[in-house]
Order: structure tokens, then sequence, then C-alpha cells
């Protein structure tokens, strides 16, 4: 094995898994993986277990690695198993003796008393794989559990895409902190290599795991039964000892455990994993196979990466999952899972598996230990490592942020809070002109340094009202240029005006006249790393358009771009995302402008052709998941001081689309810059021509937008804040 990285101050990491390790199961395979892959980050590791240990064929293959060490349930032997609330217990007092500088916690019940501690819910990374799906089946208790837990942790972990975006849309404060973290498979296990099915001898099935009803191992057994009536010559090896008990048949695990001695089953027992794998290794088949009902399931089986790392090509259902791992054209997909369509399937594929073995083998190498220690350091470095945190003094700079919308100042308090030597704290203003002046007064007085977010009301008050030692920094967007306050700003106690373009720059002294206020800029930031995901099926026929109020967003033009594709190709469809003109009455009170919405939504309902392919998606903060189904996100706006949209497009991997105004070029480059809606069309006609042509575009982009990466921004705005 690699020896960790070593480089650097050692990160200190404390994990908890709710599992026992006497029981070989997925959730304890997964402990066992986790303390692995993190000793390759060349982390410290105190890995908590939750009962004592007498079974070691699970705990022996972390025993001896660096950096590794166990902790005991408890400091006496007298405590058999902890308990979700005492197991957060016994990691606050490990924390207080050695204070850890990441938590990961694994189970419902034990992340949320971890999240609930004031000491470990700040720095803690949580697991929950059990979250009900779909969302109707979560009770309101449920769902404001976990967004309580989710919204008090620093991290949160799921195994796949779809799982991310599923938590991110249905618990809002999982947007921008969810990380996914896959099962893991031995990096040995990819050498591991038995021999070529033969024509001549009987085809050799395994199973390794649990035996539960929907697991379908009952059915597994009854295969040797009928095999002569398909020609079929076949054994079949069953691997493990733990029969679970079903609540809908309770005497299922009795017939189960009859079932592993009937003839033409070569039971085995219970394995360590690493023996398992051996004896797995030597089939030519792995059955993993399980209930209809769990199709809809957003986790993938980690006996499924096994099998498939050993060469073991897996019989497992045709559900989204299994398609993104093995493609549409795999050929042992179970779609009849009666004991007759599981042998046709394998007679039907029997020629197939010697050339199976390797495929499957490389299409799950992204889930080797080492590539997940690899995923693992870059979440822990971008997360915690992205700033100095070094304090100046041992006095902590206390910042205040004030404004009544803070939408685009998430990355911003991130970066804040992420300093050891910042104290943070916020004036919630209950609109733009509405505040309690007491609490301001409170909050100014406690300040070191003041961010106005918006150049607005509050950028009048405090200016007005700031103390002599206190550095003031005020953040000006767009719409704050024709605010009749302004002339109200006092701009000469401004330490320091920011704006998020050159353009806005230069409108903003030609409009106020404030030549003796130091004007920087700082562009909005993007969380380049949390946003690129992969990409779902024909996105590239997909438009992305988020936010169309004010009227200079030109929803119209996006209509018209559509209008021209639909006639090349019925495929493309425009995604409109955001509120609608109604939700703002400021606009929508404007004659003008209301008039102009309803000829769009009218003109929209009397062509069939824009009808069925415009879809108006509401507002939301799991904008990463969204763009996964975008491939190209529209900037159509006659004017914008930036336009966060097509930055965060990019970053996915979607390309931009831009309509000629002032200042797009120097914010994003004329590449993607045309003049009409035709040339435009023009562009996407000839990228959706040559899938590579859209690759070299899509890699372009998203290498540009590095430039508006948070890191660097944040770098930024320390400067300002700290003088750094």
């Amino acid at each position: 094995m690699p020896r960790p990285d070593t480089t650097g101050s050692a990160r200190k990491i404390l994990l908890y898994g709710d599992v026992d390790l006497n029981i070989i199961d997925g959730s304890a395979v997964w402990l066992v993986s986790m303390a692995e892959a993190l000793s390759r980050t060349g982390s410290e590791v105190c890995v908590l277990l939750k009962t004592q240990v007498t079974k070691t064929r699970l705990l022996d293959r972390i025993a001896d690695l660096p950096g590794v060490e166990i902790a005991q349930p408890g400091e006496s032997a007298d405590i058999e198993a902890l308990q979700p609330r005492t197991a957060a217990q016994r990691m606050a007092q490990l924390d207080a003796q050695r204070p850890f500088d990441v938590v990961i916690a694994r189970g419902a019940q034990v992340a949320a008393h971890v999240a609930n501690s004031k000491v470990l819910g700040p720095k803690s990374w949580l697991y929950i794989t059990d979250i009900a799906h779909p969302g109707s089946r979560l009770s309101e208790k449920d769902l404001a559990v976990l967004r309580r837990t989710v919204g008090q942790c620093r991290r949160f972990f799921v195994q796949t895409e779809a799982a991310r975006s599923y938590v991110e849309a249905t618990i809002p404060e999982a947007a921008g902190k969810t990380l996914v973290l896959t099962p893991m498979v031995p990096d040995e296990y990819f050498d591991l290599r038995g021999g070529s099915p033969g024509t001549g001898r009987k085809l050799r099935a395994v199973y390794s795991g649990k035996f539960a009803r929907k697991w379908r191992t009952l059915e597994m057994c009854s295969l040797p039964a009928t095999v002569g009536e398909h020609n079929l010559p076949l054994a079949v090896t069953m691997i493990g000892d733990k029969f679970q008990h079903d609540l809908q048949d309770p005497q299922w695990s009795a017939t189960m455990e009859a079932a592993v001695s009937s003839p033409g089953i070569d039971w085995l027992g219970g394995m360590s994993r690493d023996e398992a794998a051996k004896e797995v290794s030597r089939h030519d088949v792995g059955l993993s196979w399980r209930d209809r009902s769990m199709d809809a399931s957003l986790e993938i089986s980690t006996k499924v990466l096994e099998y498939a790392a050993l060469g073991v090509p897996p019989m497992v259902n045709r559900n989204a999952q299994h398609l993104e791992l093995f493609g549409v054209d795999y050929p042992l997909y179970v779609d009849d899972d009666s004991t007759d369509g599981v042998l046709s399937t394998l007679l039907a594929a029997r020629g197939t598996l010697a050339e199976l073995k390797e495929e499957v083998s490389n299409r799950v190498r992204y889930y080797s230990i080492s590539a997940s220690a690899a995923r693992l350091k870059a979440y822990f470095e971008r997360s915690e490592g992205d700033y100095a945190r070094s304090p100046r003094s041992k006095q902590k700079t206390r910042v205040l942020i004030a404004g009544h919308d803070l939408k685009f100042a998430g990355e911003l308090v991130s970066v804040l809070e992420m300093r050891d030597d910042i104290e943070l704290a916020f004036d919630h203003w209950t609109s733009l002109h509405q505040h309690d002046v007491k609490e301001s007064e409170r909050l100014r007085d406690w300040a070191d340094v003041i961010i106005c977010e918006w150049c607005g009301p509050n950028a009048v008050w405090y200016s007005n009202n700031k103390r002599r030692r206190q550095k003031l920094i005020v953040r000006l967007h767009m719409f704050e240029l024709n605010g009749p306050w302004m002339g109200d700003v006092a701009a000469e106690n401004i330490d320091s005006l920011i704006c998020v373009s050159q353009l806005y720059v230069d409108r903003t002294r030609a409009s106020t006249g404030w030549t003796g206020t130091a004007i920087r800029v700082i562009p909005n930031a993007v969380d380049v790393m949390d946003l690129r995901r992969s990409k779902e099926p024909d996105h590239r026929f997909r438009l992305g358009l988020v936010g169309i109020v004010p009227m200079r967003k030109r929803l119209d033009r996006a209509l018209d771009l559509l209008e021209e594709l639909l006639d090349e190709d019925p495929r493309y469809t425009l995604h409109v995302r955001g509120r609608m003109p109604w939700e703002y009455p400021y606009e929508w009170k404007k004659p003008f402008q209301r008039e102009a919405y309803l000829e769009i939504f009218d003109r929209i309902g009397r062509s069939p052709a824009l009808r069925d392919a415009v879809v108006f998606e509401p507002f939301g903060p799991d904008m990463a998941s969204w763009l996964r189904k975008i491939g190209y996100v529209l900037s159509p706006s006659s004017d914008e001081s930036f336009h966060l949209a097509p930055a965060e497009g990019m970053a996915s991997g979607a390309v931009p689309l831009f309509w000629q105004r002032p200042g797009v070029d120097e914010i994003f480059s004329n590449r993607w810059t045309r003049g009409t809606t035709s040339q435009v069309r023009a562009l996407v006609s000839a990228l959706n021509g040559s899938p590579r042509a859209y690759a070299e575009e899509s890699r372009a982009a998203a290498e540009y937008v590095g430039r508006f990466d948070m890191r660097s921004t944040g770098e930024a705005w320390l400067e300002e804040v700290l003088g750094e």
C-alpha cells in the first residue's frame, strides 16, 4: 500500500460509524475503508468503536495503518455498545482531550447529536445513507430533524450524484456543503483475477454479503435446482453468516438458513472481507440483483463494486445507478427476476463473460480506496486549507456584515467563517430601508470591520454612524446607482468600495463623483469544486436561463433562440429558473413591464412549439444540481454588472452564450459572445454538430471561470478585511 502523504501539519480526524465491526456488512466495511482512505490523506485518524470487538476480521485491516489508532467505546471495558447520544458524548470527551480538526460520523441518530453539539457541530462531516426517497416518504418531523442536522454540520456526505441532487432539492441547507463520498474498494482487488469462464465446465456464480429477503438471496439458492431445464451447468457459492430477520415474513430467516444447505449450494459461512474477495475472484459471475422496490435507491452497492473490481461481472437490476455505471448495453441486467428469467439472462450472456471481466473492472476504478483518498484530501484542503488561518494576534478581528439580502454573499461568509482569527456577526435588515436601530447601534459598537452588502440605506446609516477606529467596506452591485439615497452616503467615511466589475467602477465614479473613495474590483465568487459535477444525458439540448426579472434579462431573446433551434431539432428545451415577475411587487406594478411580460407569456401559450419546450422551474439553492442537466447557460441581458449565472454554468461544464452588451467581453472574453440571436444559434448548431467541439468549449469555459473561484476572490476579500 502506498505510504500516506505526510507533508505539512497532520490533520486530526475523529471517525465514528454507528456500526458493529463484529458483523460484516456494508456499513461496517465502509468504516474500515474510510479509515484506510483517511490514512492515505496523511491525516491522524482516531477510529472510535461502537462496540467491543471480539471478531477482528474487519478491524485487523486497519489496526496497523500509519496514523490510525483505535479508541474503545469507553475508558473501561464495561460499555458493550454506544447508543447515539452516548456516542456523541464519548466523541466530545475525546475531542476535549485533544481537539480534532474534523469529526466524521455515520448514522442518522448519532449525526443529529453530533451536529447539535456546539463543539462538534461546526467541524462535523456527517454521513446519512437511509434518507427516505422520494421526498413524499419523509415525514415533517424527519425532514425538520434533517434540516437542523445538515444546517449545523460543516459538510454532508452522500453516495452518488443522484443522491446529492435529491438531498439538495429536499434539504435547502445542504446546498453548497454536500460532497459525494462513494463506496470504496481496496486497491489490491483490482489485481485479483480468476481464470476465464470455461466452455466445458460448470459456470461459477457467487453471492457474498448479508442474507436478506429484498436482497433475493433465497431466490439465488433456488437456481441450481432448475439449471437442468436451461442446459446451463451452474455452481452457486454463498458467503456470509448474517441472516436478517424480516418483519413482513417472520419465518424468512429460518427458511434462508435451510436454503444455504440445499443441493448445489456451497455455503462457506462468514469470512473476512479480504478472504471473501479472494474466493469471489475465482468465480465467473456475481449475484447481486435485488427486489424491484429497491430500484429507486440513489445509492450503489459496495458488493457490486467489489465484484466488478475483482473482474467478476455482476448480475444487477436495470436501474439508473447501474445504467450510469455499466452502460445501456450491459448483458447482465436482470429484467425478469424469476428463477427462469435469471437463468435465461445468464445463459444469453455466457459467451461475453470473458471479455466483460476487464471491462467491468476498469469501469469501477474510480471507486478504489486510493482514488477516494485523493478526493477526500481535496475536499479537506478546499474546505479548511484555502486560507491562512494563523491569528495575527490573540485578539480576534470582529467583522460585521450588514444588509437586507445576502444571496451574493455566501462565499464571502464562508471565507470569513473559516478564519480562526475572525469573529463574525450579522446585522440583518428586514428590508432595504428597515432595520432595528438599537440592534445596529449595538453591533456597530462591537465591530472592528463593517461590511455593507449592497450600497443601500444600510451604507447610508453606517457611513454616517461608524466610529473612527472602524473600517467600513461597502459592496455596490448595480441597482444602487439609481437609488435616491446615494446622495446621503458619507463616501468620505468609506474605506473601500467594492464593485463586481470594472464597468461598474467606471459607472460609479461617473454617477457619484466620489473621486476620493478607494474603489476596487472583486468579482462575484463561484464555488468551482461544488459546481463541477457529471452531466445528465442529452444536456447539450437543454438551454438554461436563470432569472427573468427585470425585463433587461431579455426572456424574449431566449425564446427567439429556442424557436430557431427547434427548427433544426425538436429535442431542444429551455429551462427558466427563478421567481416569476409577479413575485416582485415593485416590478409587477409597473404597467409597461407587466404588459411586456404578459405578451411574452401569451406568445408561449399561442405557440405549440414553445408551449411544449419551455419549462419554468422555481428558484432554489440547489443550483449545482440543477446545472447537471443544462448544456448551455444563456446570458441574453441588455445590461448586467457581472451576471453570476453564466459563470456558475461555466464551472458546471455548460457552455455560456452571451449577447453583446457593455462590459461583457471584459468579464467573460469575447469567445462566447455574439451580436445577434441568429449568430448565437449558429454557435450552438456548430457545437452540437460536433461532440468533440462541444467538449472543447466546455473545457475552455470551465478553465476560464477559474479566475472567479472562491479561493482567489476570498483572498482578495481577506486583503480588504484584514489588510493581508
